[in-house]
């Protein structure tokens, strides 16, 4: 294995992060043939959210004398190290890591081991937006703990199996999913779990509008949180929280519940949970009148969503920034942005992923024909010779197409364009387009070059 050992190791080494925690680092490391006190020490720092610490100590533990750990212990590392980078955004490196994990589980028949190796590479495909290829390997790492009797192992398959349904909108099977493995942990006494499972459960009664049902099972999740002082878990469940407070109207919780979050976020160096933070955020500034505020937290979210490649994250961000553009009637930059969402979601589709995807897109497409309404008529609005025409020539023009035969998406599309047909006439001087009298040379040019004007204000638009 050198070959898949020296592309790990220089995977790993070109990342490792040197802001390491100064407490840890300040107390006497153990001995350098101590590799199970330092696997030790890793994992709880991994679940106190400190990456870089835990990463580092992993390192440590597997570049201890040879036959320092068993060979189960190595995949734990190895597992561990591909976690931090993977929750840093550093997939690739975290993909070197499981593939010499997964060479060595299979190698050494520890089924166990290569179930929690399967499930990591799962979370990145999923993270990806490859919901059918992160099923399969959840599936093949849940037949991995049945036959290692790792009923721990188990539930977390069933945990992550339940985040898949939530994403495909297969909601009852999700709490079913979700169930069955709080039902496990809660026997295990693993409390630790059992917050993060209660806490996709109130996301599902969440998007169901169970609100009553989502507080209890967040309120559960919260104060086991504190039970066993996992800061991580808590920063999630403070992103659904907000979540829910915003889905209420309860602005002033949402907000009061995101900047405390926040603080906890870029204290654990918590990307994911700052950019859902930040979203919220926005939201809630543009609900409440905010609107420049709003924008500066969205722009906030998008780097560190663009940074972390969260391709579903990007097209939220791009649906509600439209939400807040058409609210100050900038209509170009709203179908720019509701463009932008809409690809972002087709590519999603077109990958096998989030069967949910096209109630977002008709979500998208109905707002994208209102916003092209609105954008026809603030262009008519300087036009006195041309009240309704847009809408007219839309009328005509799909009743031409419906005969020869377009399809409904297709006719959808035909119909933006159409109502669109005049866009440029937004750069035309309302003295202009309503003089009564003949026009100059100079005007006349300048009303012929509204084709060109409008093509230059959809350029990019799909």
């Amino acid at each position: 294995m050198p070959t898949l050992v020296g592309k790990w190791t220089r995977a790993a080494r070109s990342v490792t992060s040197p802001l390491l925690d100064r407490t840890l680092l300040a107390t006497a490391p153990p001995r350098s043939g101590d590799a199970t006190a330092l696997l030790e020490r890793a994992q709880r720092a991994e679940r106190d959210g400190q990456r870089a610490v835990a990463r580092h100590l992993y390192e440590q533990a597997l570049w201890a004398p040879s036959g320092a750990l068993l060979p189960t212990q190595v995949c734990a590392v190895l597992t561990g190290i591909a976690r931090t980078h993977q929750l840093d955004g550093n997939t690739d490196a975290a993909l070197d890591c499981l593939e010499v994990a997964q060479v060595i589980a299979e190698r050494t028949g520890e089924f166990a081991a290569t179930g929690a190796v399967l499930n990591v590479r799962a979370v990145i495909f999923w993270q990806r937006g490859r919901l059918d290829d992160a099923e399969a390997l959840y599936r093949e790492a849940q037949s991995c703990g049945e036959r290692a009797g790792d009923r721990r192992l188990v539930a977390m398959i069933a945990q992550n199996l339940g985040i898949i349904a939530t994403v495909r909108g297969e909601f009852s099977r999700a709490l079913a999913h979700y169930q069955q493995s709080l039902e496990t942990y809660r026997v295990l006494e693993q409390h630790r779990e059992a917050c993060g499972v209660l806490n996709n459960i109130g996301m599902v009664y969440t998007d169901l509008h169970r609100w009553d049902e989502a507080e209890r099972a967040f309120g559960e999740a919260t104060a086991l949180c504190a039970r066993v002082e996992d800061a991580v878990t808590r920063a999630l469940i403070d992103v659904n929280v907000a979540e829910l407070a915003i889905a209420r109207a309860d602005y002033d919780q949402a907000r009061e519940v995101c900047d405390a979050a926040l603080r906890r976020a870029r204290s654990l160096g918590d990307q994911r949970a700052e950019a859902e933070l930040r979203k919220h955020l926005g939201v809630v500034a543009r609900e409440t009148g905010y609107y420049d505020h709003a924008e500066n937290q969205f722009a906030l979210a998008e780097t560190l969503a663009n940074a972390r490649g969260d391709v579903l994250l990007q097209a939220e961000l791009a649906r509600e920034r439209a939400d807040l553009l058409a609210r100050q009637n900038r209509f170009r930059e709203t179908v720019q942005n509701l463009n932008r969402a809409h690809a972002l979601f087709a590519a999603l589709r077109a990958g096998h992923d989030l069967a949910d995807v096209d109630r977002r897109i008709l979500r998208i497409e109905s707002t994208f024909l209102d916003v092209v309404r609105q954008w026809g008529e603030s262009i008519e609005s300087q036009d006195a010779y041309t009240q309704g025409h847009c809408l007219r020539v839309a009328d005509l023009a799909c009743a031409i197409a419906r005969r020869m035969g377009y399809d409904a998406h297709r006719l959808f599309w035909f119909r933006v364009g159409a109502l669109l047909h005049d866009v440029g006439k937004i750069n035309i001087p309302a003295e202009i387009l309503n003089k009564p009298g003949r026009l100059t040379s100079e005007e006349w040019a300048l009303m012929r070059s509204h084709p060109e004007a409008g093509v230059e204000l959809l350029r990019g638009i799909d």
